[in-house]
């Protein structure tokens, strides 16, 4: 019975928290979301377009899966197994973020360096 509280008050917490950012989100002002089009402008437009479409939706997987590797991981229950595939998963989804946040740079800075033709 304990082991099922500390399982639903996780949870609960989690939801909790999941509720708030979308309560945040759902604030903005929808005026200034502008619509990207994805195959419209030049050729790096287009390629611009999908690179930021590509690494974004690899960013919210990586998410998700740090958010599956925390509750795997707080449910384990003792179970050595499980608490080790949590972790795992945390450190995957965390290395993962950084190789997206990475990308972004790296790519923001050589097309930066292409579109004005300067190299460093």
């Amino acid at each position: 019975m304990l082991k099922l509280k500390r399982i639903l008050s996780t949870v609960g917490l989690g939801a909790f928290t999941v509720l708030i950012q979308a309560k945040q989100v759902l604030a903005l002002n929808v005026s200034s979301i502008q619509e990207v089009p994805v195959v419209e402008g030049s050729l790096n437009d287009i390629i611009d377009n999908i690179v930021k479409i590509v690494l974004i939706a690899v960013g919210i997987i990586a998410v998700l899966y740090l958010i599956y590797g925390g509750v795997l991981y707080l449910t384990a229950g003792g179970e050595a197994e499980k608490a080790s595939k949590g972790r795992t998963a945390i450190t995957n989804a965390i290395i993962g973020i950084v190789i997206v946040m990475l990308s972004l740079a790296i790519y923001n800075f050589v097309i930066t360096g292409v579109q004005t033709g300067q190299s460093r």
